[in-house]
Protein backbone atom coordinates (compact mmCIF):
# COMPACT_ATOMS: atom_id res chain seq x y z
CA UNK A 1 0.00 0.00 0.00
CA UNK A 2 1.56 3.30 -1.01
CA UNK A 3 1.89 6.25 1.34
CA UNK A 4 -1.08 8.22 0.03
CA UNK A 5 -3.47 5.28 0.27
CA UNK A 6 -2.19 4.54 3.77
CA UNK A 7 -2.76 8.17 4.84
CA UNK A 8 -6.30 8.10 3.47
CA UNK A 9 -7.02 4.77 5.20
CA UNK A 10 -5.61 5.95 8.54
CA UNK A 11 -7.48 9.26 8.34
CA UNK A 12 -10.73 7.50 7.44
CA UNK A 13 -10.29 5.02 10.27
CA UNK A 14 -9.54 7.73 12.81
CA UNK A 15 -12.52 9.79 11.61
CA UNK A 16 -14.87 6.86 12.01
CA UNK A 17 -13.47 6.04 15.47
CA UNK A 18 -13.74 9.69 16.60
CA UNK A 19 -17.34 9.98 15.44
CA UNK A 20 -18.30 6.63 16.99
CA UNK A 21 -16.71 7.65 20.31
CA UNK A 22 -18.59 10.97 20.17
CA UNK A 23 -21.86 9.15 19.47
CA UNK A 24 -21.21 6.77 22.38
CA UNK A 25 -20.53 9.78 24.63
CA UNK A 26 -23.83 11.34 23.50
CA UNK A 27 -25.65 8.07 24.18
CA UNK A 28 -24.03 7.62 27.62
CA UNK A 29 -24.89 11.20 28.59
CA UNK A 30 -28.55 10.27 28.46
CA UNK A 31 -29.37 12.08 25.25
CA UNK A 32 -31.11 10.20 22.51
CA UNK A 33 -29.04 10.29 19.33
CA UNK A 34 -31.61 11.46 16.82
CA UNK A 35 -31.43 11.79 13.08
CA UNK A 36 -29.76 15.21 13.41
CA UNK A 37 -26.77 13.85 15.35
CA UNK A 38 -26.39 10.84 13.09
CA UNK A 39 -26.69 13.05 10.00
CA UNK A 40 -24.02 15.44 11.27
CA UNK A 41 -21.79 12.47 12.10
CA UNK A 42 -22.11 11.03 8.61
CA UNK A 43 -21.38 14.42 7.04
CA UNK A 44 -18.29 14.81 9.23
CA UNK A 45 -16.99 11.35 8.29
CA UNK A 46 -17.59 12.03 4.59
CA UNK A 47 -15.91 15.43 4.80
CA UNK A 48 -12.85 14.17 6.66
CA UNK A 49 -12.34 11.34 4.18
CA UNK A 50 -12.82 13.70 1.23
CA UNK A 51 -10.41 16.27 2.68
CA UNK A 52 -7.86 13.49 3.24
CA UNK A 53 -8.22 12.49 -0.40
CA UNK A 54 -7.86 16.10 -1.51
CA UNK A 55 -4.73 16.58 0.59
CA UNK A 56 -3.00 13.40 -0.58
CA UNK A 57 -3.68 13.15 -4.32
CA UNK A 58 -1.99 15.14 -7.01
CA UNK A 59 -4.36 14.32 -9.86
CA UNK A 60 -6.20 17.43 -11.02
CA UNK A 61 -9.35 15.55 -12.08
CA UNK A 62 -9.88 14.23 -8.54
CA UNK A 63 -9.38 17.74 -7.16
CA UNK A 64 -11.98 19.08 -9.61
CA UNK A 65 -14.42 16.34 -8.55
CA UNK A 66 -13.87 17.22 -4.88
CA UNK A 67 -14.34 20.91 -5.71
CA UNK A 68 -17.66 20.13 -7.40
CA UNK A 69 -18.77 17.93 -4.48
CA UNK A 70 -17.84 20.73 -2.08
CA UNK A 71 -19.84 23.29 -4.07
CA UNK A 72 -22.83 20.95 -4.18
CA UNK A 73 -22.61 20.32 -0.43
CA UNK A 74 -22.33 24.06 0.24
CA UNK A 75 -25.31 24.97 -1.94
CA UNK A 76 -27.50 22.03 -0.85
CA UNK A 77 -26.71 22.45 2.84
CA UNK A 78 -27.37 26.19 2.73
CA UNK A 79 -30.62 25.78 0.81
CA UNK A 80 -31.93 22.94 2.98
CA UNK A 81 -31.05 24.74 6.22
CA UNK A 82 -33.23 27.68 5.17
CA UNK A 83 -36.34 25.62 4.43
CA UNK A 84 -38.80 26.12 7.32
CA UNK A 85 -40.00 22.49 7.19
CA UNK A 86 -36.47 21.18 7.84
CA UNK A 87 -35.85 22.88 11.20
CA UNK A 88 -35.41 19.48 12.89
CA UNK A 89 -32.42 18.69 10.69
CA UNK A 90 -31.08 22.21 10.20
CA UNK A 91 -27.95 21.34 12.20
CA UNK A 92 -27.11 18.55 9.75
CA UNK A 93 -27.67 20.84 6.81
CA UNK A 94 -25.55 23.61 8.35
CA UNK A 95 -22.77 21.10 8.99
CA UNK A 96 -23.05 19.97 5.37
CA UNK A 97 -22.71 23.58 4.19
CA UNK A 98 -19.68 24.21 6.41
CA UNK A 99 -17.98 21.00 5.30
CA UNK A 100 -18.71 21.91 1.68
CA UNK A 101 -17.09 25.30 2.20
CA UNK A 102 -14.03 23.68 3.75
CA UNK A 103 -13.79 21.25 0.81
CA UNK A 104 -14.11 24.10 -1.70
CA UNK A 105 -11.34 26.08 0.01
CA UNK A 106 -8.95 23.13 0.31
CA UNK A 107 -9.59 21.86 -3.24
CA UNK A 108 -9.25 25.38 -4.63
CA UNK A 109 -5.95 25.95 -2.85
CA UNK A 110 -4.70 22.51 -3.89
CA UNK A 111 -5.50 23.24 -7.53
CA UNK A 112 -3.47 26.45 -7.40
CA UNK A 113 -0.33 24.88 -5.86
CA UNK A 114 2.73 24.52 -8.08
CA UNK A 115 3.79 20.98 -9.04
CA UNK A 116 6.89 20.98 -6.82
CA UNK A 117 5.06 22.29 -3.74
CA UNK A 118 5.01 19.01 -1.79
CA UNK A 119 8.74 18.38 -1.89
CA UNK A 120 9.80 17.36 1.60
CA UNK A 121 13.22 17.20 3.07
CA UNK A 122 14.46 16.30 6.54
CA UNK A 123 14.43 19.91 7.73
CA UNK A 124 10.79 20.52 6.73
CA UNK A 125 9.71 17.25 8.36
CA UNK A 126 11.57 18.21 11.53
CA UNK A 127 10.00 21.67 11.52
CA UNK A 128 6.53 20.14 11.11
CA UNK A 129 7.11 17.67 13.91
CA UNK A 130 8.32 20.33 16.33
CA UNK A 131 5.51 22.72 15.38
CA UNK A 132 2.85 20.09 16.04
CA UNK A 133 4.56 19.13 19.31
CA UNK A 134 4.65 22.74 20.51
CA UNK A 135 1.05 23.24 19.42
CA UNK A 136 -0.08 20.17 21.37
CA UNK A 137 1.90 21.28 24.42
CA UNK A 138 0.38 24.78 24.29
CA UNK A 139 -3.11 23.27 24.00
CA UNK A 140 -2.40 20.97 26.95
CA UNK A 141 -1.26 23.90 29.08
CA UNK A 142 -4.38 25.83 28.09
CA UNK A 143 -6.58 22.88 29.10
CA UNK A 144 -4.87 22.81 32.49
CA UNK A 145 -5.36 26.57 32.89
CA UNK A 146 -9.03 26.39 31.90
CA UNK A 147 -9.59 23.48 34.27
CA UNK A 148 -8.21 25.38 37.25
CA UNK A 149 -10.05 28.57 36.32
CA UNK A 150 -13.26 26.58 36.17
CA UNK A 151 -12.47 24.54 39.30
CA UNK A 152 -11.90 27.63 41.43
CA UNK A 153 -14.95 29.26 39.81
CA UNK A 154 -12.95 32.19 38.50
CA UNK A 155 -14.83 31.88 35.23
CA UNK A 156 -17.67 29.62 34.06
CA UNK A 157 -16.58 27.73 30.96
CA UNK A 158 -19.00 25.73 28.89
CA UNK A 159 -17.93 22.76 26.82
CA UNK A 160 -18.63 24.70 23.64
CA UNK A 161 -16.25 27.49 24.64
CA UNK A 162 -13.46 25.11 25.65
CA UNK A 163 -13.78 22.99 22.51
CA UNK A 164 -14.06 26.06 20.29
CA UNK A 165 -10.93 27.61 21.79
CA UNK A 166 -9.00 24.36 21.36
CA UNK A 167 -10.33 23.82 17.83
CA UNK A 168 -8.93 27.19 16.74
CA UNK A 169 -5.83 27.24 18.94
CA UNK A 170 -4.27 23.98 17.79
CA UNK A 171 -4.10 24.53 14.01
CA UNK A 172 -3.37 28.25 14.29
CA UNK A 173 -0.57 27.73 16.81
CA UNK A 174 0.86 24.91 14.67
CA UNK A 175 1.06 27.31 11.72
CA UNK A 176 2.64 30.02 13.88
CA UNK A 177 5.22 27.59 15.29
CA UNK A 178 5.91 26.26 11.80
CA UNK A 179 6.58 29.80 10.53
CA UNK A 180 8.75 30.52 13.56
CA UNK A 181 10.85 27.37 13.20
CA UNK A 182 11.22 27.80 9.45
CA UNK A 183 12.85 31.21 10.02
CA UNK A 184 15.42 29.71 12.40
CA UNK A 185 18.50 27.99 11.03
CA UNK A 186 17.92 24.83 13.05
CA UNK A 187 14.98 23.76 15.14
CA UNK A 188 17.00 22.09 17.92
Amino acid sequence: MNTNKRRIAVTAGLAVVAVVVALIAVFLSGAKPGADIIGISLVIILAIITVAIIKTVEKKNILYICLIIGILMLVAGSALAMIPASKDSSGSFSAMAIMGLIMVIIAGVSLRKPADYNLRDERSLKIGTWAISYSWYLAYLLVILMFWLSFFEVVALSAEIVLGVLMFLMPLSAVVFQCYFSKKEDVY
